[in-house]
């Protein structure tokens, strides 16, 4: 395997995990609304990429590494989603 594919299956396993984390935040009650819409919109642009694994375009790797990322970005918004400490039970 070539630098780039050992490069470009690295890049696809990241977005993979990402993917997969977004639709865990899309499923998830706890997450406010605007951002589980937004995490089923990046779970739907991963999905319409798929079908292009190993064989895409210029335009779709491009469209893969944006999608890389807008999720890191939007997962700094979950993070600012304030939540209190559990107190400890007594």
């Amino acid at each position: 395997m070539t630098s780039n594919e050992s490069k470009n299956e690295m890049l696809v396993m990241v977005l993979t995990d990402l993917a997969a984390i977004c639709q865990k935040r899309a499923e998830n009650s706890a997450v406010p609304e605007e951002l589980r819409v937004q995490a089923r919109r990046f779970v739907e642009e991963f999905n319409s990429l798929l079908p292009y694994r190993g064989k895409g375009t210029a335009r779709q790797h491009f469209l893969g590494e944006d999608l890389i990322i807008k999720i890191t970005r939007f997962l700094q918004r979950v993070l600012e989603v304030q939540a209190a400490p559990a107190l400890p039970e007594e």
